[in-house]
């Protein structure tokens, strides 16, 4: 009778710790999966934004009469969407990785993209008047790791693109929120 006592309670305590294993597995299932919809929203919101400003940028007549509605110059505002693409399809990356979607090593790759992205004057600019409303840790990540400032721009060089980078020369203010 003591054995089959022993036995049950061994077994008991056994399916104990593989019933909290299981628990723990799903919990970190159902974390992943809010995760994932998450960047799945953030991505969705981000696609239908970009593609309402599309539809206006590739409909000459509706860009012009939507323009000289709001007192804009045409091409500067097409930069500025431009602008305003690029740097939310970083954001889309970089919810990606904090959302553990991309993994580290593709993201050490999307960053050097990205830091190729923010050479862009036209990005920069963007970015100078439109980073307070992002997230501090998303404005945290583009000012200390994207954005090249002098001393770190001598070590990281961006491959050459067709659009004239940032020279030191040029003058750009860049805001810090530190």
């Amino acid at each position: 009778m003591v054995a089959i006592t022993f036995i049950a309670t061994v077994a008991n305590i056994l399916l104990w710790f593989t019933t909290r294993a299981t628990l723990k597995v799903l919990v970190e299932q159902v974390r992943h999966q809010f995760a994932t919809s998450y960047s799945v929203a953030q991505g969705d919101v981000i696609s239908a934004h970009r593609e309402l400003f599309f539809g206006i940028l590739n409909n000459p007549p509706l860009l012009e009469s939507f323009t000289k509605a709001n007192g804009l110059d045409t091409k500067a505002w097409e930069i500025e969407k431009i602008s305003e693409f690029l740097i939310n399809q970083v954001l889309i990356g970089y919810v990606n990785f904090k959302n553990a979607i991309i993994s580290e090593i593709y993201f050490e790759g999307f960053k050097q993209d990205a830091r190729s992205l923010f050479r862009y004057r036209t990005v920069c600019q963007h970015w100078a008047r439109v980073s307070n409303v992002h997230s501090d840790d998303f404005r945290q990540f583009v000012e200390n790791e994207l954005l090249l400032h002098e001393s770190v721009a001598k070590e990281k060089v961006a491959p050459p693109s067709t659009e004239e980078p940032l020279s030191s020369n040029q003058e750009l203010l860049i805001v810090s929120h530190g």
